[in-house]
């Protein structure tokens, strides 16, 4: 049975949950991201037809907001965590009353991330030796599109704890809603449509904007009709709720902490990037929304896994824990692989989409082949971590992924880029190494099986 089964009041979802399988959990998420890479395909496309310049500025700005982002998104990472295990316990009650605490708090961390980014963005863009012909405008983007960053906290945390409840399709509907409200906003505002002007990359931070306001207020009204979970930033009034927000925060910062980490790898890997011009600046950023897809399809699969092992671990299984992470790992790796082949094969068509540059092409085509490459080590890499991540073990599997990003994976990047002068390819070398040795230490991890002795503080 569906872990829906067509409900919609409280209870009866959580009842039905544990029934699902990997491919009816991932399935949903999968067609998500699949319309989320068409969404960011199209986007992509309509800043670039409105001229090179915006889709380089929007590209530069969102690998700058990409940490802002991170932080928003904080709690959600626990949230899907702590529900899968009270579901798998059999307390329905408990798993809502986290999800009322994560969406209150997300929000507030929204809040603060969008803060940040408002007057820390602009100054990075400038630090990042930006080209003057796009660095005004990426600016610009940021500013409007730290107002949005509350609304995001929500949205995140929202989505996570439908995730936590099984509710994969309810995630897709959402998303394709989102998307398809997100792409007109864009063509009507980045391109014009009757009295309304091109505003450009003004009007891509609009869309942004108007989007993240609309999928939260839809999203309230979901949790609250469908799981019976209402906003209300008073609840932390109580020891309880506030004892569940610290739980929720240990479970995860260190994954989010690594991711935001992470982010900030790219961004001086986009450094090392600008100095190259803006046609490296466009390869890059196409070859980006290729791994931003092949990034979906993995985390399609590890986001139905860790619901499952929630579920598994929570009732206290411990050997179906240990196979289940091993075969989502082969599955997405060989997932990944295979699409990321496909685009290459069709890397002319795709790269037409947006340029008819022939170094952009010729720079994409190369990046697009080592992209194949990559994928088997972040695919097992990303299961596992997330895996470990699952069952409680996770400061050791981000202290591991960020001594090795920054101890091999950064300098290799500036040696092989700009010392032996192999360019945005010597990156990407760089990335295919590092994905490598984090695969082999997370499988290592997970083979040892000490997380077997972790439990998780439960709420009451």
């Amino acid at each position: 049975m569906s872990a829906e089964g067509g409900a919609s009041g409280p209870g009866i979802a959580e009842r039905q949950a544990p029934a699902s399988s990997l491919f009816q959990l991932s399935f949903p998420l999968f067609l998500h991201s699949v319309a989320m890479f068409a969404v960011v395909l199209l986007d992509t496309m309509i800043v670039s037809h409105h001229a090179l310049a915006t889709a380089a500025a929007v590209q530069v700005a969102n690998q700058v907001a990409m940490v802002a982002f991170e932080v928003s998104a904080l709690l959600g990472v626990g949230a899907v965590i702590l529900i899968a295990h009270a579901l798998g316990r059999g307390d329905a009650a408990a798993a809502r009353e986290i999800a009322a605490v994560a969406v209150a708090a997300n929000t507030l961390l929204g809040v603060a991330a969008g803060l940040l980014l408002a007057v820390a963005g602009p100054p990075l863009v400038t630090l990042l030796d930006t080209p003057d012909a796009i660095a005004g405008e990426a600016q610009t983007y940021l500013r409007v599109v730290a107002a949005a960053m509350g609304f995001n906290g929500y949205v995140v945390a929202a989505t996570a704890c439908l995730r936590g409840f099984g509710r994969s399709r309810t995630v897709l509907a959402l998303g394709l809603f989102a998307a398809v409200f997100y792409l007109v906003a864009e063509l009507v505002l980045v391109l014009g449509a009757g009295p309304i002007p091109a505003f450009g990359t003004l009007g891509s931070a609009l869309g942004t904007l108007a989007t993240r306001v609309a999928a939260a207020l839809t999203l309230a009204l979901v949790l609250l009709r469908g799981l019976g979970v209402g906003f209300d930033l008073h609840l932390f009034r109580h020891a309880g709720r506030r004892r569940i927000a610290a739980q929720l925060v240990s479970i995860s910062l260190p994954s989010v902490a690594d991711n935001i980490a992470y982010g900030g790898y790219q961004i001086v890997l986009l450094g090392l990037v600008t100095g190259h011009g803006v046609a490296a600046v466009l390869a890059r950023g196409y070859v980006m929304i290729a791994l931003a897809f092949l990034t979906l399809v993995v985390m399609a699969v590890s986001h139905g896994n860790e619901v499952l092992i929630g579920w598994l671990r929570g009732a206290g299984g411990t050997g179906t824990v240990q196979a289940r992470a091993l075969r989502s790992a082969a599955i997405a790796a060989i997932a990944a692989t295979a699409v990321a082949a496909l685009l290459h094969a069709l890397a002319g068509p795709f790269l037409g989409l947006f340029t008819d540059d022939p170094a952009v092409h010729a720079l994409g085509r190369e990046l697009l082949f080592l992209t194949i490459l990559l994928q088997p080590g972040f695919a097992v890499n990303t299961i596992l971590f997330h895996s470990l991540k699952a069952v409680g073990d996770t400061r050791w599997p981000a202290v591991v992924s960020q001594a090795t990003t920054w101890c091999v994976g950064l300098p290799l990047a500036v040696l092989l880029s700009s010392v032996l002068g192999c360019g945005v390819a010597g990156i990407w070398y760089a990335l295919i190494l590092e994905e490598a040795l984090k695969a082999v230490f997370m499988l290592l991890r997970w083979q040892g099986r000490s997380w077997q002795r972790r439990v998780l503080f439960e709420p009451t």
